[in-house]
């Protein structure tokens, strides 16, 4: 880099201090205005999983059992999620993600953050297991991927990740309305 160049200011040095000064106190307002709306939408979503916790007359597991298209409560978090990316405010996948933290959070107990599926809960601390994977896939099509999904099912079945497969199967039936779970021994 070239010595900085000396020369009599144009402009008032006071000038241009101010509109640093500017830059830096309009990002620090808009850090606060950032945060404010993101403690907002968590106080917003935490409401709708209390009310949920209320709803929850039976176990956990017969509550939760099923996706978005079998389970009223399923449906009703999906359509407001839906709901919130159609006014958009946003994006699907995001909105994707925050269903997910949302289930994370009910089934755990605990509140609601958006970065919930990003982080190790109890339960996903409890049950982690290292799984090997098949190789290498080269060349393939619909149908084998619609296999692949059903064994991945099957998995998180047994491995009673309930809102994982229930995730999937929306995710999935989302993007293949005819998908159709295949009989592993077929």
């Amino acid at each position: 880099m070239a010595n900085k160049a000396t020369f009599a200011p144009v402009i008032s040095p006071s000038i241009v201090s101010g509109a640093l000064k500017t830059f830096k106190d309009t990002d620090i307002k808009l850090n606060k205005i950032v945060a404010t709306v993101a403690a907002d939408r968590s106080k917003a979503v935490n409401l709708v999983l209390d009310a949920m916790f209320v709803a929850c007359d039976k176990p956990k597991a017969e509550f939760l059992k099923g996706n978005a298209a079998t389970n009223p409560a399923r449906y009703q978090v999906k359509a407001m999620f839906d709901a919130i990316v159609e006014a958009g405010h946003l994006e699907k996948s995001t909105a994707g993600a925050y269903q997910t933290a949302f289930w994370i959070a009910f089934n755990e107990g605990i509140a609601w953050a958006p970065d919930l599926n990003n982080k190790k809960t109890a339960t996903k601390q409890a049950s982690e297991v290292k799984a090997s994977t098949s190789g290498k896939v080269e060349t393939t099509d619909i149908p084998a991927l619609h296999k692949t999904l059903s064994k991945a099912l099957a998995q998180a079945r047994l491995l009673n990740q309930s809102i994982f497969a229930a995730d999937l199967v929306d995710l999935i039936t989302d993007t293949w309305p005819d998908f159709k779970e295949t009989v592993l021994g077929k």
